[in-house]
């Protein structure tokens, strides 16, 4: 599970004594855990940071963790997204069926199921280690790097960041807004630094690495069969 070293996990938990002890036990494992007990603040750490997983409680001070489920789904449909509540709630099993939750377990959860839960989590990125695409291009998630005909290719920060969430959205189009949400860690992104971003990025790698799609976002498509 050394993979989970390079990952940052958002766990929104309003029981502050039970967070304190699951947040001691998931920092072994993880580079960062950022902790919220409001669905406000937990939607705020999400658009401020580069989050890799989830692990969220269905009812937490300031609502229903279903409406934050949605409202990241809005802006990333890959993120692995954890249910960890107390009670099994089968209505809210049956609405976050379109959501594609990772797992639902209940608490406590004991230290082996907890250890089960990290290693299939630390499976699936290991799984997509590298992500082939069109006209030679590839990027290795382990490493954090962008190939083009098997040369790396230097990124800043921003980049990519910008890379990891075109290849979360491949084949579907990503919007400005969701650009500003997950590549700038600052409030506000302008239209022209996206702009100047994504020119940058297409002078490194070629201008065909990924397509305008005008005035509304931009677009990366996978191998073609």
């Amino acid at each position: 599970m050394d993979g989970l070293k390079k990952l940052n996990l958002l766990f929104l938990e309003d029981n502050e004594e039970f967070a304190r002890n699951i947040i001691e036990f998931l920092n072994i494992y993880f580079k960062e855990v950022f902790h919220s007990t409001t669905i406000k603040k937990a939607l705020e750490l999400f658009n401020d940071n580069k989050i890799d997983i989830i692990i969220s409680d269905i009812k937490v001070e300031d609502g229903n963790g279903l409406v934050f489920i949605k409202s990241v789904r809005q802006i990333n449909n890959e993120i692995p997204i954890v249910i960890l509540s107390a009670h099994k709630d089968e209505d809210f099993l049956f609405k976050a069926i379109p959501l594609n939750i990772f797992a639902y377990e209940l608490k406590p959860l004991r230290y082996d199921k907890f250890i089960e839960l990290l290693k299939m989590l630390s499976s699936k990125f290991e799984s997509k280690k590298i992500m082939s695409l069109k006209k030679g291009f590839a990027y290795d998630f382990k490493k954090r790097e962008l190939y083009v005909n098997a040369e790396c290719i230097k990124l800043t920060k921003k980049e990519t960041f910008f890379v990891e969430l075109m290849m979360q959205n491949i084949d579907e189009m990503v919007t400005i807004d969701m650009i500003q949400r997950n590549v700038w860690q600052e409030n506000f992104m302008s239209d022209s630094a996206i702009k100047n971003l994504v020119f940058r990025l297409r002078k490194k790698v070629g201008f065909d690495f990924i397509s305008t799609v005008s005035c509304l976002g931009y677009k990366l498509e996978s191998i073609s069969l």
